[in-house]
């Protein structure tokens, strides 16, 4: 089985996919693009604008819940969609809010963060085998901010809005560890979806003392323990932040 995985720098639903492939121990090739620019290639390539894409076998794929489905029809083991029933559908159900709500309100918050430390960009890139050197990367990264912000609606109004619902879908994902829906021994999609998620949101500093000390955080660690990029605390207004706190 051949796979190559495109996908642009720390975007956490290619982290999601990648934890996939090497779960299933399916041996694959990574391609990064350049955030943004990756739009028109990928479109061309797989019909869709987005990453993660996957060629599989020549399959083309795209989006990680597709992906992933068709990982475990194509490798059954160990399975990402474990058991039947309720349980079963509990994961598929949290799976999909982690992809639905979770992935781009994380998007929001990044891109929000980085407009503030625009400079903190270049720690996401450090791993990344791209077509340009960082360095010429870096030259347009307060305009290219300020458009991945636009075209994910990072406005303040969402930005806010995000800080408020996070702790309560914390307490949301903290109660599907405490369930077994997630953090079993064995993970699951549900857990590469929203623990990719939650470990972008560790790498920024505003954010990580509402996440550390929870099992959320734990399980963000266990399943991506290496992730890039660092955006120092202070890079969102107080006021903005008081309201994850009230």
């Amino acid at each position: 089985m051949k796979a190559t995985l495109y996908a642009v720098p720390a975007s956490h639903p290619s982290a999601c996919v990648e934890a996939a492939l090497v779960l299933k121990g399916v041996p694959y090739r990574r391609v990064d693009r350049i955030t943004l620019l990756h739009k028109l290639p990928q479109r061309l390539r797989f019909g869709q604008p987005t990453v993660p894409g996957l060629i599989l076998d020549g399959e083309r794929i795209v989006g990680s819940r597709e992906i992933l489905r068709r990982l475990d029809q194509l490798v059954p083991e160990p399975p990402l969609y474990p058991g039947d029933g309720a349980r079963l559908g509990e994961i598929t159900e949290a799976e999909r809010w982690g992809d639905e709500v979770l992935q781009p309100a994380t998007r929001r918050l990044t891109y929000a963060s980085l407009r503030h430390r625009n400079g903190a960009l270049r720690s996401y890139l450090e791993e990344a085998h791209l077509i340009l050197p960082t360095s010429l990367v870096m030259l347009s990264s307060g305009s290219s901010i300020a458009l991945g912000a636009r075209l994910n609606a990072a406005s303040e109004e969402n930005v806010r809005r995000d800080l408020r619902e996070l702790p309560g879908w914390l307490d949301r994902i903290d109660g599907w560890i405490e369930g077994g829906v997630l953090g079993g021994p064995e993970p699951n999609a549900a857990d590469l979806q929203i623990g990719s998620s939650l470990r972008l949101l560790l790498t920024l500093g505003d954010l990580r003392p509402l996440l550390d000390g929870r099992p959320a955080a734990a399980l963000a660690r266990r399943h991506f323990p290496d992730f890039p990029g660092e955006v120092p605390a202070g890079a969102l207004p107080p006021d903005w932040l008081a309201e994850a706190s009230q």
